[in-house]
């Protein structure tokens, strides 16, 4: 994850069709997202935004993904003026419970 003033960058790899949604793990620097949608017609891609934008707190305009549309390794880009908070949100869904 990177955090600068305005923005932070988080890289994910997604799991579409799990049978449950949220973090699975953290693999190396990545968030390991599962999602139930199927990766077809970027229904997966639009599950993982929502449910980012939701436990980040962040409108869901906030959010895209700049590198791996078609992969299930992404980078993705959340615009925002509270960029630490988002980051500590972040921190927090990955960790174990």
């Amino acid at each position: 994850m990177r955090v600068s003033v305005d923005e932070v960058i988080v890289e994910v790899t997604a799991r579409p069709g799990a049978s449950r949604r949220g973090v699975i793990g953290v693999t190396g620097e990545r968030l390991v997202i599962g999602v139930n949608s199927r990766p077809e017609k970027g229904k997966a891609n639009d599950e993982l935004i929502e449910y980012l934008a939701r436990e980040t707190r962040v409108p869901r305009s906030a959010l895209m993904i700049v590198r791996g549309e078609t992969s299930r390794r992404k980078t993705i880009r959340i615009v925002t003026h509270e960029a630490t908070k988002v980051a500590s949100r972040l921190r927090q869904i990955s960790k174990p419970k």
